[in-house]
């Protein structure tokens, strides 16, 4: 029903993953998922599911919600978006974001250095 109303559809569900993926692509018309957590919590590489199904679903995620984002100093989120927009961002089909949420005492740092790093390193050169 969505998509005979062209409404773009997303599921989100924590922990391990890819197979969900991999049902998600080869058995519903669903547009994007989300959080593509690494182990310990998933089993999702970003630049593996790029590879396997980025054609056919847009990924979104992975910034590690704790580790990166909430007690991570603003160089690791810089690092780690670069890293995620390297795995993911090629051809489009890729929305940065945490792996889940930013929780409340997130550093405000962290979260604008998130999105200087999308506008700055994570442009895309034209419509995709």
């Amino acid at each position: 029903m969505a998509k005979e109303s062209g409404v773009l559809t997303m599921v989100h569900s924590c922990g391990k993953e890819r197979e969900l993926v991999r049902m998600c692509v080869e058995e519903t018309d669903l547009n994007c998922i989300n959080p593509l957590e690494e182990p310990p919590m998933g089993d999702c590489y970003l630049a593996e599911i790029k590879r396997e199904f980025g054609s056919r679903i847009a990924l979104m995620g992975n910034l590690h919600t704790t580790d990166v984002m909430l007690l991570g100093t603003p160089a690791e989120v810089e690092r780690a978006a670069k890293k995620a927009i390297d795995d993911a961002g090629a051809g489009g089909g890729f929305i940065l974001s945490s792996g889940d949420q930013c929780g409340r005492d997130t550093p405000e740092e962290n979260i604008f250095k998130l999105v200087e790093v999308c506008k700055t390193y994570g442009q895309y050169d034209g419509p995709q």
